[in-house]
This record gives structure tokens, sequence and C-alpha cells, in this order.
């Protein structure tokens, strides 16, 4: 099935009218019930929040699970391994683009895109809103340029783009809450999905994305582990795969 025809709408107020398909194919997990608004008011960079009084591992806007190593980051191995840990005792559920726009459609769900919000405004799932959690990076230091510099060695092809590497976005958490009430039912998404781990499906060690790390991020705030779903598969598969309708909007 060909790709339906991007459709241009204001900025960030992108709206469901997708027509509707029911192709289920996830297995749907029981999740923890938690009070939606239950707003932590623990300092998630207090080592109290983890009940550790040596935990010193969340430098940057993001928490990293305890037990990663100091100078770790968000992306190491053996990080995503404990973020994986934490997603998977939480029973954050992994569910396919064909579910995750029928429960957007039908059942009061809203996706969110947390990839950069110049790739949103490209591109995304119809109906849905931006959150970033990263932002194109602004070169504000000698190191920065050099990043920016090797990024584009690396990778010639980001000049292409509107920007050439990103940062965490500090202000992740406001964008949800400029978006969404607190602990409302989100589907979380970037381009490429990632997985939670399943070794019943030899995938006993997951692969790690973006959106699988904003998912992490929501649950250890206290979003409410109930209310959090991750879309596997992504852009790429709602748009190459599925067929579903895309959003585009003119940048602000």
């Amino acid at each position: 099935m060909a790709p339906m025809a991007a459709r241009s709408v204001p900025a960030r107020l992108a709206r469901s009218n997708a027509t509707r398909v029911s192709r289920p194919r996830a297995v749907r997990l029981v999740v923890k019930a938690s009070n939606p608004n239950d707003e932590p008011d623990l300092d998630p960079e207090s080592p109290d929040f983890f009940g550790s009084e040596d935990w010193d591992g969340n430098e940057g806007p993001f928490i990293r699970p305890e037990g990663s190593p100091f100078f770790a980051t968000y992306t190491d191995p053996t990080v995503w391994k404990l973020m994986q840990e934490n997603l998977v005792a939480g029973e954050v559920e992994q569910i396919l683009p064909a579910k995750a726009k029928l429960m957007a459609e039908n059942d009061g769900w809203t996706l969110i895109d947390v990839r950069p919000y110049p790739d949103y405004c490209e591109s995304h799932a119809w109906g849905a809103k931006s959150s970033q959690l990263y932002v194109p990076m602004e070169v504000d230091s000698v190191a920065k340029g050099a990043k920016a510099v090797a990024s584009v060695l690396l990778f010639p092809e980001r000049m292409m783009k509107k920007y050439v590497n990103v940062e965490c976005n500090e202000n992740f958490l406001d964008e949800m809450q400029e978006e969404v009430e607190w602990g409302d039912k989100v589907i979380l998404y970037c381009a490429t999905g990632g997985v939670i781990g399943d070794a019943d499906l030899n995938f006993a060690n997951g692969q790690q994305s973006a959106s699988l790390i904003a998912a992490h991020e929501l649950a250890m705030r206290g979003w409410g582990t109930d209310n959090i779903k991750h879309m596997a598969g992504g852009l790429g598969m709602w748009d190459a795969i599925e067929g579903f309708d895309l959003g585009t909007v003119e940048e602000e």
C-alpha cells in the first residue's frame, strides 16, 4: 500500500482524522495501576529518590538507573540494560503502529513524537504531539563546535539537515505537560521505535531508542506505567509499512 500524501497543519496542532484501521498484532500486557495525579514530589537528583545514599549517577537532565557506571552515558549498553529491566519491571507495554493508531483514535491515548522538532515538522504520525527528548545542538562552546565538526566529517549527509547533532532537552517534561496533563495516557514513538527485550522472541537485549529512553524517564519520574506505551517500529513502520497518514507543520 503506497503511503498517503502528507497534510499540512498549523504548527504543533496536528489532529487525527485518519481512516480507522483494525490490525491488532501486539500482545497486551497487564500493567500496574497508579494515580495519574500522583506527580512526584521527590528531587530525582537526590539519592533518596532511589533509596540509596551512595547513588550518584544522575549527571544530565534524565534519570539513569541505580547501578549505572558513574561516567556512562544514557546510551551506554550497561545503562540500557538497567533501563530495560526497569521498563520490564514496570510492565510498560510496547505496541505496533496499527494498535497505537486505534488507541489514539478511539481510547483517549495521545501519540507523542519525541524526535527533534525539525524532524517532527518534516513528517510525523497524523495527530501526534511534539515533546522533544533531544533537541538540535546549539553550538555555544568550543567543545560543541568540535563535536559538530566531527559529526559532519563522520556523517556528511547531515549537512543536508537542519542540524548536525543533538543534545538532551532539559525541558522535556515541560514540553510533555504543554501537550498533555501529568499522567495522561501517552504513546511514545521516535524514528525507529526500538524494542523492549523479550528472550522468547530472541530479543533478550532489546534495542534502545529515544522513545524507550523517554518511556523510562516518564516511568521513573512517576508518570504511571499504566499510562505509558511504546510504539515499536516507530515512524518508519507507521509510514513505510502501514502507510498511515502523516502530518507536516511549518516551523515556528
